[in-house]
């Protein structure tokens, strides 16, 4: 006999658990969205269910119905009872989770959906970083791999986070941008939970991984989905603290951190950005370029906790590492230059309440930028515009957020767009 009622309609149906999931899947794969594992209804059908997420019961109730010919409910299959506690998800502290349980999580559902997600600060908030200092994690003993690493795979996974760089380059985090990024890391979360292993092959899908949370993690954190954007940086850390990882790997991490201290800059966690990026510096053997990033970024959050000393101390270090270059250049730290430094310091200006500082260096910046890349102008642009207003120069800033305006239509950032919002209604108020 079945175990509870959701096994006795199955059976009634002609069905196993593993046609409802296929099913599902196909219903998924519509949406866009990453398929659930084969067995992922075994927990239903327990003899105290596990209630799937709204989204999947959703499905589940659809797929029995039209197998049914009749509506099936959710008190039909026993999934009207309250819910239970919500039970603890690695998703919630991925700086703890056991790494195999974490990507078995993240490769399941719709968890980075989920919207009760709430943003960490203080200790848990730099915990995963600081854990990077102290070593790597001994993992269990892993079995014999059940996906077998070979170029194209590994290949096709670092194409595809350079591709997603490029889209998101180009006109921001678009949402069918972030759902296929979203989904990319969710697969990929599969294929390095179950390659186990080391080698060349290994390191560069770690990296390749890593590299592909710092960039979910930054369109998350455009599309100002803060909660969701940090558990995807404290996952990339997490895998980062690995064994035997190269030192590329932990130079793509010093890229992640950087990137979680952005955020946790721009949202005002002075201590938290503090903290993160005083432990990507300390990766060693840094790339020029890379260290170069790092310091681009303290400048920023200098001007954010309004250190206006300490602004021009990393000014001069960031361009004291673009004017000494190496050959070890990683692709994802191409994109700095003069002129977005020149950009942080005028950002860095501006948050310190000192926007005559900041007038000349944010000119520059949006003399600098091309139409190739509409986000990257619309930054400078608006960067620009508060900064005219802030000086008292209302008929430049309306001049340059009409000219904001012209780029909002084409670029996807929710966080510029918000923004542009807010300084339209400040300077509308004038």
């Amino acid at each position: 006999m079945p175990a509870n009622v959701l096994g006795a309609l199955l059976q009634q149906l002609g069905m196993r658990p593993e046609q409802l999931v296929a099913r599902i899947n196909q219903r998924r794969a519509r949406r866009g969205c990453s398929p659930l594992s084969p067995k992922a209804a075994y927990p239903w059908l327990r003899e105290v269910p596990a209630l799937p997420q709204p989204d999947n019961q959703a499905d589940a109730l659809a797929v029995l119905t039209d197998r049914a010919g009749r509506c099936i409910t959710a008190s039909d299959v026993g999934w009207d009872l309250p819910r239970p506690r919500t039970r603890h998800r690695h998703i919630d502290a991925p700086g703890d989770a056991p790494l195999e349980a974490l990507l078995h999580e993240i490769s399941q559902g719709d968890i980075m959906d989920r919207r009760n997600l709430f943003m960490l600060t203080g200790a848990a908030a730099t915990a995963p970083a600081l854990a990077l200092l102290l070593g790597p994690v001994a993992e269990a003993a892993a079995g014999p791999s059940s996906t077998r690493l070979n170029e194209q795979l590994v290949g096709s996974i670092e194409r595809a986070v350079r591709d997603l760089r490029e889209m998101d380059d180009s006109t921001g985090s678009a949402s069918s941008d972030l759902t296929w990024g979203v989904g990319i890391w969710q697969s990929t979360s599969r294929v390095v939970a179950q390659a186990h292993g080391q080698g060349a092959l290994a390191d560069r899908l770690r990296t390749a991984y890593i590299e592909l949370s710092e960039q979910v993690g930054w369109m998350l954190f455009d599309a100002r989905r803060h909660p969701q954007a940090q558990r995807v940086y404290h996952t990339g850390m997490r895998l980062a603290r690995e064994a035997d990882t190269s030192l590329t790997t932990r130079h793509a991490t010093a890229n992640l951190v950087a990137s979680t201290a952005y955020q946790a800059a721009w949202l005002g966690h002075h201590n938290d950005a503090a903290a993160l990026l005083d432990i990507a510096a300390r990766t060693p053997e840094l790339p020029s370029a890379a260290a170069a990033v790092i310091a681009e970024r303290r400048v920023y959050a200098a001007g954010r906790r309004h250190d206006s000393d300490t602004v021009l101390r990393f000014r001069d270090e960031a361009l004291l590492h673009l004017d000494s270059p190496d050959e070890r250049t990683p692709w994802w730290a191409a994109w700095l230059t003069k002129d977005s430094v020149d950009a942080a310091t005028g950002r860095a200006w501006l948050a310190c309440d000192q926007p005559s500082q900041a007038v000349p260096y944010l000119r520059s910046r949006v003399e600098a930028t091309t139409p190739a890349y509409p986000r990257d102008h619309l930054h400078a642009v608006l960067d620009l515009a508060d900064t005219t207003r802030q000086c008292g120069e209302d008929d430049e800033a309306r001049e340059l957020l009409g000219q904001a305006g012209r780029l909002i239509g084409i670029v996807s950032s929710q966080r510029l767009a918000h923004r542009f919002e807010s300084l339209s209604s400040a300077v509308a108020d004038v």
